[in-house]
């Protein structure tokens, strides 16, 4: 395999592992709900503000490093919350915030899984959320070292209507990640409880 075809499976692989890890997580965090991938539009690119909040985790190795963002509005993860019943209490902005930041760790946490089960360590950062217009201000030019630098962005269209997920991924050496695959897990179901 040469470099070309090298990295464009490992591109190609990679992005479709971060998307089908988010379409699970998700469905799974929603109770189980259906959750469906919808290819974002051709002009979106990385830096574009897509929502008023972004919830991410950053998952870093020797051989590559993910920045995983969820794009949200609060409105919408509220009227979701309301309809399942959320007391007031639970639907503030900073519960609201939380919740999404949770669903970001989970999300970061079944990609570091996948690598796990490829004796492939991978840390992950504690889940952080800023306001969405910060995109603008976002570094995505390839730290020292990075070989092959990738974003992508795509839909998540579910029972709290739609929510943007992005990834830019740097490999910062010619491993060989076209043949990480999730491994069929059993995940507990259900929201989480704030306490």
């Amino acid at each position: 395999m040469d470099l070309d075809t090298a990295t464009k499976a490992n591109v190609d692989n990679l992005r479709e592992l971060l998307r089908n890890a988010s379409v699970i997580q998700a469905s799974q965090y929603f109770n189980g709900q259906d959750v469906q991938v919808i290819p974002s539009p051709p002009d979106h690119k990385l830096g574009q503000v897509l929502s008023r909040y972004i919830a991410m985790v950053l998952l870093t190795s020797n051989e590559l490093r993910i920045v995983f963002k969820v794009h949200f509005n609060p409105e919408q993860i509220r009227t979701y919350r309301q309809a399942r019943g959320a007391s007031a209490d639970d639907l503030s902005d900073k519960q609201l915030i939380d919740f999404m930041k949770e669903l970001s760790n989970q999300m970061g946490g079944r990609v570091c899984r996948i690598f796990d089960a490829h004796q492939i360590a991978i840390g992950m950062s504690v889940p952080l959320c800023t306001r969405g217009i910060y995109e603008i201000y976002a570094d995505y030019q390839p730290k020292s070292g990075a070989i092959t630098k990738f974003g992508d962005f795509w839909q998540l269209n579910g029972p709290f209507d739609t929510i943007y997920c992005s990834c830019f991924v740097e490999l910062m050496g010619k491993d060989d990640f076209s043949t990480v695959k999730a491994a069929d897990e059993v995940a507990e179901e259900g929201e989480l409880d704030f306490l």
